[in-house]
């Protein structure tokens, strides 16, 4: 299975200098629990998650409307899978960078779709697909994925004021 029979492609993206709140109200109003951030070209340059408002909220002491996602997404690396990945090479992806959401990029690069845990989970089976053309993917893979993925991490110590 790949990854374009799983991703969304109807994603909300923002820019860098969309403060926080409105990033908010995307996901509100997307019911999403991650944006990605992209250029003028739509190239994804970050994620910004439902956590890092919180976090970013916690940590400047700053109202959500004066926040910018650049202010809190410039230090995270980030990962992208193409339509065409399986869904294996991006749970593989997934588990070793302990995240849960990959923007999808095209041939050149720009953002055609989001793939998350939740759609891979949604696409787990057991046994054998009911009618031709069902698809699964493997229940022993997705829960092996699952289980590290959402397992506690090592304490992370909150930085000084950003």
């Amino acid at each position: 299975m790949k990854v374009n029979e799983v991703m969304v492609t109807e994603v909300a993206s923002c820019s860098p200098q969309t403060s926080l709140q409105d990033i908010a109200m995307m996901m509100w109003n997307k019911d999403c629990g991650a944006i990605p951030l992209v250029d003028d070209s739509e190239h994804p340059l970050g994620i910004i998650t439902d956590r890092d408002i919180a976090m970013g909220a916690a940590l400047q002491h700053r109202p959500l409307w004066d926040i910018r996602a650049e202010d809190i997404c410039s230090n995270h690396e980030l990962y992208c899978c193409s339509p065409d990945d399986s869904i294996k090479k991006v749970l593989q992806l997934m588990e070793k960078h302990e995240v849960r959401r990959l923007p999808v990029v095209n041939q050149y690069n720009q953002l055609c779709g989001m793939v998350s845990m939740g759609d891979i989970v949604s696409f787990t089976g057991t046994g054998t697909p009911k009618k031709a053309g069902d698809k699964k993917i493997s229940s022993a893979e997705t829960m092996d994925f699952l289980r590290h993925v959402s397992a506690h991490h090592p304490s992370h110590k909150a930085p000084a004021a950003l």
